[in-house]
């Protein structure tokens, strides 16, 4: 670690974190991204699908929207008060605590609704009780992740002050928060050979298994990470407003936040499209699955790739380099929409599979009958490819966050991470409610309906080469608001040293 300007010692570093240490911070990413997956993907097709509950996409969406505009409110409050809170037990943790118990039975609630929807009056206006339902079970589902995820956050921020340690322990949380949303990919995969096919049916399994987890993992971390003790010099509280103005003046961080909002829309857009995608535009819905589980064992294999490459050339330009290789394999994407199913009959399973034995073989085929596995099996290969950045766009941002909270305390003499990463989380939020009312309204402005029958569709030619575009193009086109703000980013190695040895000069002095 580079030394300050004035040629002081370098600050006093912690011992290096343990792996068990690592793991057991980094394990309840899990359960939480088993339930951040099918939120993404799963939630249009079971509230908005003919084969779930059967209500309008678009409606859906603007529950959404509002359970996220709620959302949005709560963070920052939280955020504050975590900053504030001192106990015997730590800032953190008694809030880790709390939100759990209301984010599990959230859970349970949305994906197992104790009555059917029918038609209600509320307000002297008739609608389907799916509508309110939805809105009230998302808002107890994120209330509960607020309370139990932004001081998570700020306690992983504050583990370690060195700056490859920050992204090695967010490439732990990343690792288990692509083997839970890996977990959720082969689920519906696997119980597709017991006879279950549907989006439905796979948010069931998914919630009896994060039930389970979720309590289990939250009490090994509480048990098992310690939460740093933090010295300020400055003892006074900032009033709420201050130690937001404060985060705003943080260059770095304002630029991370810009960075991070378009990102996530475009995120958004991707991950409420794609099961349409695969059922309308490649004819292959109840092969979902099977697309999830190998897109994020690509993520799997590139983290550990993504992190030697942040510790050789520096976080902003790894997170560049991440962001060009999405937006390539993006582009095929359409490609594949217009092509002809007769270019990929290579790809067929028929044709993939004729090494089986014969019984297995047609035991196999059968499973398959009737889908285009052709086009599916390639635009997968290239989704692989694709994917392989995602964990480096999640990781490295969230790294970089941590960083700047150190510039922070320089300035203001007090740890504000509650503050950062509620403002942090609160943009994602926003963001993807955004990106997820924009993306469905684009396709539907241009004439997609997610109820029609993808055999004998009446979604036209166009609309459905609109939602692959929607689906792929602009989410990438929206990353690449990064790139001039990330090209000359100030928050480097050497200047993260000089902070903290600022930081440490202060605390001696007080």
């Amino acid at each position: 670690m580079a030394q300050g300007a004035a040629g002081g010692r370098a600050p006093s570093r912690r011992a290096p974190l343990s792996k068990r240490v690592l793991a057991s911070y980094g394990a309840p990413a899990l359960p939480l991204s088993m339930t951040t997956l099918p939120l993404a993907v799963y939630l249009p097709a079971v509230y908005a699908d003919a084969e779930g509950f059967g209500l309008s996409l678009g409606f859906v969406s603007l529950m959404l929207v509002l359970s996220r505009a709620f959302d949005g409110v709560t963070d920052p409050v939280i955020g504050f008060l975590s900053d504030r809170s001192r106990s015997r037990w730590g800032r953190r943790k008694p809030f880790f605590l709390l939100g759990t118990p209301l984010f599990v039975i959230g859970v349970w609630l949305l994906w197992v609704p104790p009555f059917e929807f029918g038609p209600v009056t509320v307000f002297g206006q008739e609608m389907n009780s799916g509508y309110p339902y939805l809105l009230a079970t998302l808002v107890l589902l994120f209330v509960g992740a607020t309370i139990k995820d932004v001081p998570y956050s700020a306690w992983g921020a504050e583990l370690s002050q060195n700056y490859n340690e920050r992204t090695l322990i967010t490439s732990w949380r990343e690792g288990f928060n692509v083997a839970g949303n890996l977990i959720g990919a082969f689920v519906p995969a696997v119980i597709f050979f017991w006879g279950y096919s549907k989006p439905v049916d796979a948010v069931f399994f998914l919630s009896v298994a994060i039930v389970f987890l979720m309590p289990v993992l939250v009490v090994n971390t509480l048990f098992n990470v310690p939460e740093p003790k933090l010295t300020e010099h400055r003892h006074e509280r900032l009033p709420i407003r201050e130690s937001f103005r404060h985060a705003w003046a943080n260059e770095p961080y304002r630029r991370l936040l810009i960075i991070f909002f378009f990102s996530t829309i475009g995120s958004a857009m991707t991950n409420t499209l794609s099961f349409f995608f695969v059922k309308h535009v490649l004819l292959a819905g109840d092969l979902y699955g099977f697309y999830l589980a190998p897109y994020f064992i690509s993520q799997i294999i590139a983290i550990p790739l993504w992190f030697k490459l942040s510790r050789r050339i520096g976080k902003h330009r790894a997170t560049m380099a991440a962001i060009g290789w999405y937006a390539l394999w993006s582009c095929f994407i359409p490609l594949i929409t217009v092509a002809p199913v007769a270019w990929f009959e290579t790809f067929e399973v028929a044709n993939l599979l004729r090494f089986l034995p014969e019984g297995g073989y047609g035991a196999t085929l059968d499973y398959f009958s009737g889908i285009p596995t052709g086009k599916f099996l390639f635009f997968i290969g290239v989704m692989c490819l694709k994917g392989s950045a995602i964990g480096a766009l999640s990781a490295l941002p969230y790294a970089m966050a941590a960083d700047v909270v150190d510039l922070d305390s320089a300035r203001t003499g007090k740890r504000q991470g509650g503050a950062y990463f509620s403002i942090w989380l609160m943009v994602r939020k926003l963001a993807y409610a955004f990106g997820l009312l924009a993306g469905a309204n684009i396709v539907i402005w241009f004439g997609f309906d997610s109820l029609a029958d993808p055999l004998s569709t009446t979604n036209t030619a166009f609309a459905l080469l609109m939602l692959a575009v929607t689906y792929s193009i602009i989410p990438a086109i929206l990353k690449f608001v990064a790139m001039p703000l990330l090209w000359n980013y100030p928050l480097t190695e050497a200047r993260l040293g000089e902070i903290q040895q600022q930081i440490e000069t202060q605390a001696q002095r007080a």
